[in-house]
């Protein structure tokens, strides 16, 4: 009800793309003060301009409850149009650039921890293309991911294990391959055909809760009928091959994440029963979403050029 109304209430210019960004700022910011100095104007000066928004929509955007600032329901349903106003300009500038023959605006990717290790080449070559984009890349977990899906943060995401109770397009990048990992010196480093009960014998180190690699591993497990017992809990990719390069234990990651070790022989791949397991990556954005001419481009990029973006992920993979 409220976004009709909102479009309605612009259309008759009782607003001005100004205002907009002011409240945008604050809702942002939850603060009239941090608006005011990102805006570089003065707190009155922000508080003015939203007063007459709220006057001109008879209705509040914001409450106070002590000192603490919070949008209303009708706030959070004109920060949503905010979004979506400002989210066509830039769109439309980008198609009119493109018109002119050049690509040109913000492009926002993020891509969960384990595929940090090629996106960035995939977004080198794809800037050799398009040189003009302003190129913005957010690494974080799956469940990270999951929720700036649902708050539209990006353009696009990339990521493993896509959640099926979302309204979400998936367009298959490469093999994601999960391989266990150990020291060179570790008891199970030289052996072949490992059953998998093998594994419960041995300290194993997870990634947190939220990260797709752990959950690849367990639900694979699980259909094995078999449950490993951490014996450590680490936050990132980068901090588990130390952790297994000093011995305390063997894990599971991405081989992507562990070219390097294995060419230079500080992790071994361990022959285990069932892995390597093989997964995608995926280039996934809600299926209603308004895509920005950079981002269909993007993906045209993945989809129409595979030969080229396979040869890129084997060449780091053989480095």
């Amino acid at each position: 009800m409220y976004s009709i109304n909102f479009y309605l209430w612009f259309t008759r210019m009782r607003a001005t793309l100004h205002q907009l960004k002011i409240f945008q700022h604050v809702a942002s910011l939850m603060s009239y003060s941090a608006a005011a100095d990102k805006l570089n104007l003065t707190q009155p000066a922000v508080s003015i301009q939203v007063k007459q928004l709220e006057s001109n929509l008879g209705i509040p955007l914001f409450e106070k409850i002590g000192k603490q600032v919070f949008l209303t329901s009708a706030g959070k349903e004109f920060n949503t149009f905010c979004m979506d106003i400002f989210t066509r300009i830039d769109n439309m500038d980008m198609k009119l650039s493109a018109m002119k023959g050049k690509l040109e605006g913000d492009f926002h990717l993020s891509a969960v921890t384990s595929a940090e290790y090629f996106t960035p080449h995939l977004l080198g070559a794809f800037h050799k293309r398009y040189p003009n984009l302003n190129l913005h890349l957010d690494v974080v977990n799956r469940s990270q991911i999951i929720q700036r899906l649902k708050d539209n943060e990006d353009d696009l995401v990339i990521m493993g294990l896509v959640p099926e109770n979302l309204p979400l397009t998936r367009h298959p990048i490469i093999d994601n391959p999960i391989i266990i990992v150990a020291n060179p010196a570790h008891p199970l480093a030289r052996k072949k055909n490992i059953p998998l009960l093998e594994l419960l014998k041995y300290d194993f180190i997870f990634r947190e809760n939220g990260s797709g690699t752990r959950k690849a591993l367990e639900d694979f497990l699980l259909s094995q009928q078999l449950k490993l017992t951490p014996s450590m809990i680490l936050g990132s990719s980068e901090t588990i091959k130390q952790a297994v390069m000093a011995d305390l234990g063997i894990s599971a990651l991405s081989r992507h994440s562990v070219t390097l070790e294995l060419a230079t022989n500080s992790l071994v791949e361990l022959d285990i029963w069932g892995f390597p397991l093989i997964r995608r990556w995926y280039l996934v954005h809600h299926k209603t979403k308004c895509l920005s001419p950079a981002a269909q481009t993007f993906i045209d990029f993945i989809l129409y050029e595979k030969e080229a973006v396979a040869s890129l992920c084997n060449r780091l993979l053989e480095t």
